[in-house]
């Protein structure tokens, strides 16, 4: 939990100096990322891309349904603390999106980036990352078992790469999106345990 609390920390001061990360580097290090492509990358980080869509909504339905068929209420709660996590995510991008109106680098670098895909909303943040990493986090604090937590986290912080590699974000839309995805999870997560203290979803769950 510490590690956590640390881990947010230290994103949200990142976030605070974010003015001081200069156009120049974000477009350097997608030019450079774009070097390093090739058939079989561009497939499979497609296909990582894409996962979000699929594991985020997955993860917190399938909880809360094993909590509802087993009529184990922590289980249950855990999902709702997981899906709401993910819903407070998607909310909060949705609106720095519409504030902020960043362009995508495609769109104002269309000399220097060439995108494996094309997205009509806006850059900043990355919506998959926040997604992919507001999952990992309440799975890590409604479990807290490392065999989670690592492979939530790995899967994660790939995903956000690949927004990056598919040339539709900026490394700091990427950055940005981590801060949001794991502060409306841990917000959610402390809201649950307000709410009903001590709930943690068991490793074995019986039928």
């Amino acid at each position: 939990m510490k590690t956590l609390r640390l881990s947010i920390l230290t994103l949200c001061i990142m976030l605070c100096s974010q003015t001081s990360y200069s156009q120049n580097f974000d477009v350097n290090t997608l030019a450079n990322i774009e070097n390093t492509r090739t058939p079989f990358m561009n497939q499979a980080m497609e296909g990582i891309s894409f996962s979000a869509y699929i594991i985020a909504p997955t993860v917190p339905i399938s909880i809360l349904s094993m909590g509802l068929v087993t009529a184990n209420h922590d289980v249950a709660i855990g999902g709702l603390q997981i899906g709401a996590g993910i819903l407070l995510s998607t909310a909060t991008t949705f609106a720095m999106k519409k504030l902020l109106q960043r362009p995508r680098p495609y769109d104002s670098h269309p000399d220097v980036l060439h995108p494996l895909a094309h997205e009509r909303s806006y850059s900043f943040p990355s919506g998959h990352t926040s997604v992919a990493f507001a999952t990992a986090t309440s799975l890590s604090l409604q479990f807290q078992k490392w065999y989670i937590t690592v492979p939530a986290f790995l899967w994660a912080a790939t995903v956000g790469y690949s927004r990056m590699y598919l040339g539709v974000h900026y490394p700091s839309d990427v950055l940005i999106g981590i801060v949001v995805g794991m502060t409306t999870a841990y917000l959610s997560y402390k809201i649950q345990q307000w709410i009903k203290p001590q709930v943690q979803i068991p490793i074995t769950i019986r039928f």
